[in-house]
C-alpha cells in the first residue's frame, strides 16, 4: 500500500463528507436523511477496508480488479437514490484511482 493510497483513505474516512450539509449544498442536493448518512458513511468506511485489504493483497492485478468489481457491486445501491448513488461514487473514487485503478471503469 502506498503512503498517498494510505493517506486517501484515512482523509475520507476520517472526513464529515457525508455528514457536513455543505458537501450537500456544494452539489446542489439537499442533505439526506440521518438514516442515509448513516448508510453512505458505513458502506464507505466498509468499502475502504475492504480496498485495503485488496490493495495489500499479493494477488495478481486482475484478481484484484475481480476483486473491487465485487465490492462496488456490493455498495447499498438500491439503498440509494441517483444523487446519493453519483455522491458515494465521488467519494470513493480517489481511492480506486489511488489503488492504481480506473475508478470509472468500475462505478
Amino acid at each position: 500500500m502506498t503512503k498517498e493510497f494510505k493517506e486517501i483513505v484515512e482523509n475520507i474516512k476520517n472526513s464529515a463528507v457525508y455528514e457536513n450539509k455543505q458537501h450537500w449544498e456544494e452539489r446542489g442536493l439537499n442533505q439526506s436523511d440521518d438514516t442515509v448518512v448513516q448508510i453512505l458513511r458505513n458502506s464507505t468506511n466498509d468499502f475502504l477496508d475492504k480496498l485495503s485489504t485488496i490493495v495489500n493483497a499479493n494477488t495478481p492485478k486482475e484478481s484484484k480488479l475481480i476483486a473491487i468489481q465485487n465490492i462496488v457491486d456490493n455498495l447499498p445501491w438500491d439503498d440509494l437514490d441517483t444523487e446519493e448513488k453519483e455522491f458515494i461514487s465521488e467519494v470513493i473514487a480517489p481511492a480506486i484511482e489511488a489503488a492504481g485503478f480506473d475508478p470509472w471503469s468500475f462505478i
